[in-house]
């Protein structure tokens, strides 16, 4: 091996090439281990959340305190049956306003088979509702506040396994967007192979990625110019 080359100064000490090299394999090694501490405290940020959890009528919550808002996580013994989740809940004696799903709260609860969800939720996170095979039935009261939900993936949206969407109770198979809703949101409507036929209003200018992906019943949609933007895949699977 090559004879390490230094150099020094008067009152100063001696530094070799060997040692910066050693130097910067050493820096090199704690970049990567930071990588991977990060990387280990990102993935336990769900068990972390889930570990204050508390359960309210059989649904559990993470409550935000200075927000007054509860987001639905995971139940240690799976979901079964028929949920419904609420708009609000009531807990000692604060009201928090339920607006999303965490990220695998209903993981691989294959005994679900239905659920409702409310108007105020605005988001529902990384595969909340994957292996769900179980679930057969979607129910909402409000079909603009459900095309704004901000969907994480096609298994954050309960219909991609349900397939079946119910709006106060009936069955929506001749889809008609209401003129309240500007943008149909990515993943709104994937997998939903009950519906027919789509209709969309002049108020729409855009529809998300894979918005009516897999809908596999479609025969008929109506498109107005006024949709400027459609993302990918979002028809894709629709024959």
């Amino acid at each position: 091996m090559a004879n390490a080359m230094t150099m020094s100064t008067e009152g100063q000490s001696i530094v070799s090439v060997e040692d910066t090299s050693m130097l910067k394999d050493l820096k090199k090694a704690i970049g990567m281990m930071k990588q991977i501490v990060l990387s280990l405290l990102l993935a336990l940020l769900p068990l972390i959340a889930s570990a204050d959890a508390v359960e309210i009528n059989g649904i559990y919550y993470n409550l935000v305190s200075k927000l007054k808002t509860a987001e639905v996580t995971k139940n240690p013994n799976k979901y079964r049956g028929n949920i419904d989740i609420p708009a609000s809940v009531e807990y000692e004696g604060t009201t928090y306003s339920v607006t999303s799903i965490g990220s695998a709260a209903f993981y691989s609860c294959t005994g679900l088979t239905s659920i409702t969800i409310p108007n105020s939720m605005t988001s529902i996170g990384e595969n909340a509702f994957a292996f769900c095979t179980g679930l057969k039935e979607v129910y909402i009261s409000d079909l603009a506040a459900w095309c704004n939900i901000s969907l994480y993936d096609y298994l954050s949206s309960p219909l991609y396994y349900a397939g079946h969407l119910f709006l106060n109770g009936v069955e929506i198979t001749e889809l008609t967007i209401p003129n309240s809703v500007t943008s149909i949101g990515g993943y709104a409507f994937c997998g939903c192979k009950g519906l027919t036929s789509i209709t969309i209003p002049n108020s729409v200018t855009s529809i998300g990625a894979s918005a009516f992906r897999g809908c596999s019943g479609l025969t008929s949609i109506t498109i107005p110019n006024s949709v400027t933007s459609i993302e990918m895949y979002t028809f894709c699977n629709c024959i």
